[in-house]
């Protein structure tokens, strides 16, 4: 049978940030700009007074890194921050930061109406779960997909009542 590039087709889904989430990535990527220039301005006076302390340099290379490094790291989280639903494995992806997730440990998928929220619960070693952060518009589909690839996993929804009723228990 010749290889299919369909039937090994990953399906991504956006991660959903919240608007104080995207605020605070796009402050810390001011945050690295003003410390880039506070930098530079700050390295350019030290080359003026002879620039001569290695301790100097060292310190003005570590704060040139971490400026890019952190911008770098921000940046890849808001342009690539997404779901990856693999034959299996659910990957989450924050930018350069990857989080697997076995589809053969998942058991449950719940959807939570009421707070609409979507949770995957696995087994295993440290039996586990994973909030699915993606726009509640998505979420049948994201459940059709990972059913589809892992078809042991059940699946349950509760209504806002029925969320409702269970907070006043506690």
């Amino acid at each position: 049978m010749p290889y299919n590039i369909c039937m090994n087709e990953n399906k991504r889904y956006p991660f959903s940030f919240t608007p104080l989430m995207l605020a605070l990535f796009w402050a810390g990527l001011i945050l690295c700009l003003a410390g880039f220039a506070l930098t530079v301005w700050r390295f350019v006076v030290f080359l003026n007074e002879g620039g001569l302390s290695p301790y100097g340099w060292a310190q003005y290379a570590l704060l040139f890194f971490a400026c890019l490094v952190l911008a770098v790291l921000l940046v890849s989280m808001l342009v690539r921050s997404q779901y990856v639903i693999g034959e299996k494995y659910i990957v989450l992806q924050l930018g350069i930061v990857r989080v697997r997730y076995p589809l053969k440990e998942l058991r449950h998928i719940h959807l939570f109406r009421g707070s609409q929220k979507l949770a995957l619960y696995f087994e295993g070693e440290k039996p586990s779960y994973a909030a699915i952060v993606i726009k509640s518009s998505l979420f049948d589909e994201f459940v059709r997909e990972v059913l589809s690839r892992c078809p042991s996993a059940e699946f349950s929804f509760s209504t806002p009542e029925e969320e409702n009723e269970e907070k006043k228990k506690k």
